[in-house]
């Protein structure tokens, strides 16, 4: 690693986020793998199409790629707006499916970098609840989970507390058995081609809110940066955390309202 050419895998690379991210580490120099659902142009060494709801197409993908790799982006996002067994599906089981995959193809010293959101806010206190969910290691058994969930919960946010439930439990292991670091980052709200699925499903008053509380929403430019510091050597001590990269919006909710000045 260091200074040398890295080879990284992005998943998600299509838009927003994950385009970003693919194309700022191809702007590097690196090896950049990028990985969707569509065709698309984004900047990249190579590109390779994946259903991440299907978990043969990932074994599919894992097993063509080889080894030697020293990070994981997993930008793969699916909004609110989309079937709910498709949010859990892409956004938690194929990110499961597919880190678990790329443990033994990582150089001992990589990581994996997940991003999650700042929707996944309260994920401490609904452990219990998602204990079922981690348990779930297919498509059929995320659904049967889902079934007998609250239809009323916002299924996105759910996946994103997994995401960084099953991140933190992973991390310690991943560290121990193969020296890779995992951790997830946070967004808030981002100008991204899905905000308008966003602002539909989770309310544009909230997002309006969120917006006028930091002064604007976030961009790529803001995102990408947290994504390049956890996957770097720079962050070799940086292991089971979750990055908020909101401007300060959810800090005030866990400590109370701002000091004013």
């Amino acid at each position: 690693m260091g200074q040398e050419q890295r080879r990284i895998v992005v998943v998600g690379a299509g838009s927003g986020i994950g385009a970003g991210t693919a194309a700022h580490f191809h702007s590097a120099g690196d090896h950049v793998l990028a990985v969707d659902l569509c065709d698309n142009d984004t900047p990249a060494t190579e590109h390779r199409r994946c259903d991440l709801r299907d978990p043969a197409q990932i074994a599919e993908l894992l097993a063509a790629i080889g080894d030697g790799w020293d990070l994981l982006a997993y930008v793969a996002g699916v909004p609110g707006t989309a079937p709910a067994a498709d949010v859990l599906k892409v956004n938690y089981l194929g990110m499961r499916l597919t880190t678990e995959g790329m443990l033994p193809r990582l150089r001992t010293g990589g990581a994996v970098v997940t991003v999650a959101s700042v929707a996944a806010l309260g994920w401490q206190q609904r452990i219990a609840d998602l204990a079922g969910l981690l348990a779930a290691t297919d498509p059929a058994a995320v659904e049967t989970w889902q079934a007998a969930q609250d239809p009323a919960y916002p299924v996105y946010s759910t996946s994103k507390q997994a995401a960084v439930l099953y991140s933190k439990r992973l991390a310690i292991a991943a560290w121990q058995k193969y020296g890779i670091r995992v951790n997830t980052v946070s967004p808030g709200p981002t100008e991204t081609p899905i905000l308008g699925d966003f602002e539909t499903s989770m309310g544009k008053e909230l997002l309006d809110g969120v917006k006028a509380t930091v002064g604007r929403h976030a961009t790529v430019a803001d995102i990408v940066p947290v994504i390049d510091f956890l996957g770097s050597p720079a962050a070799r001590w940086v292991n089971g955390q979750d990055i908020h990269v909101d401007g300060g919006f959810v800090a005030p909710m866990s400590v109370g309202g701002p000091i004013p000045l």
